[in-house]
């Protein structure tokens, strides 16, 4: 069994969901702060701060996907190594 991991690919999975958490974090300060909905503010309001909410807890999520795929090709790559090293021992000639 062979288990190849491409750490380029790795990085730049979570180079790509790092900048997508803070794309997502940057359109906060577009959201309304007020709403003139008549009788239905309230209820649009609560919506707004639901999906707010929702929206922050999606930036962390992703972020630390994020920070998981880089520390799992960090520590594939220290393995990889390691794990090279000691087959290069074993397979030289005594």
């Amino acid at each position: 069994m062979t288990l190849y991991v491409n750490h380029e690919s790795l990085n730049k999975i979570s180079q790509s969901l790092a900048r997508a958490s803070a794309d997502l974090d940057s359109t906060s300060a577009s959201a309304p702060t007020s709403v003139d909905g008549g009788w239905g503010t309230p209820a649009i309001l609560g919506i707004l701060a639901q999906l707010t909410d929702n929206a922050g807890q999606l930036v962390v999520a992703v972020k630390a996907v994020a920070d998981g795929v880089a520390s799992a090709s960090a520590s594939y790559l220290s393995h990889d190594e390691a794990g090279a090293e000691a087959l290069d021992e074993a397979m030289r000639p005594e």
